[in-house]
């Protein structure tokens, strides 16, 4: 199964190492990195915090080593390593499957 992965970061060179990282390793095969606001309950409040969102593509397969590979390099105690099924044009999906042999 081809998957979108969205992966949070709390700066700028942490997304940056947890996206090259997951490209080098060929658990991703691209990502792309945004900046924006967010607000969250934690620990019984209201958090306003700006994340840098990693969108990346990969294969189902490598679900388990994405998240352990996040949460070692991670700085959140909970990041966020959202897997979602995707389906597209057949020369973006065996690019995917290409990228990650």
């Amino acid at each position: 199964m081809h998957c979108r992965v969205r992966i949070s970061a709390t700066s700028d060179e942490e997304a940056k190492v947890i996206s090259r990282t997951l490209v080098e390793k060929k658990l991703v095969a691209g990502t792309m990195i945004s900046k924006g606001n967010s607000h969250y309950w934690w620990k019984g409040k209201i958090v306003e915090k700006i994340y840098w969102n990693i969108g990346a593509f990969s294969l189902s397969i490598h679900k388990k080593a994405i998240i352990e590979e996040v949460e070692k390099m991670h700085s959140d105690e909970c990041p966020i390593i959202a897997f979602n099924e995707i389906d597209g044009n057949a020369k973006f999906l065996e690019w995917i499957k290409e990228s990650l042999d």
